[in-house]
């Protein structure tokens, strides 16, 4: 996958293609979010089950030319906001669509942001390799439950891109019933 899309990089340089965007944010159309029987589709991003109380999202590194890739789902400094039910059990099915590692990983909404975030707030919300990052195309997945209300943010712990914009938030909430997905 990384040659095919060196080799067309390459081939469209070489033809002149001066608005082509290099690497950074191309990661395309997401794919919808698959929905389960008796699951709720907020949008592409996520669905959840009102009766098993839990949450389906994917997130996507670079998705998108913002903050010249160095986003989620589209969105970095705070831009989104995903909110849970306090209790709920989250999964996330993350992927690195950049040319340059990215990871993801859930940490208090407290400034200024540390330069690389490795202590997440919530016990499994953060993928492998937290400060190395994932390659291009790299996919994890994290499994956990919403046990404490507060604010939170979904942060790159590769060093130097949480402060540089590259989160969005999370929140846990005591009073929502359902799960929702904001974008500013």
């Amino acid at each position: 996958m990384v040659r095919a899309r060196t080799a067309f990089l390459v081939a469209a340089l070489a033809c002149g293609a001066a608005t082509l965007a290099v690497a950074q944010g191309s990661g395309g159309a997401a794919p919808a979010a698959k929905a389960a029987a008796g699951d709720v589709v907020v949008n592409k991003f996520m669905t959840y089950n009102p009766d098993t109380k839990r949450v389906v999202l994917k997130l996507l590194a670079a998705f998108g030319s913002d903050n010249g890739g160095m986003n989620f789902n589209g969105g970095s400094k705070g831009a989104q906001t995903i909110t849970v039910p306090q209790g709920w059990s989250v999964h996330v099915d993350f992927q690195n669509k950049d040319a340059i590692p990215h990871s993801a990983i859930i940490i208090p909404d407290k400034m200024p942001l540390p330069m690389a975030p490795d202590t997440p707030a919530i016990p499994g919300a953060y993928t492998k390799d937290v400060t190395g990052g994932m390659p291009t195309d790299g996919t994890d997945t994290m499994d956990f439950k919403t046990k404490t209300a507060g604010k939170y943010l979904i942060a790159c712990g590769v060093p130097g891109h949480a402060p540089s914009g590259m989160y969005i938030n999370f929140v846990v909430s005591a009073t929502a019933k359902v799960p929702s997905y904001s974008m500013k």
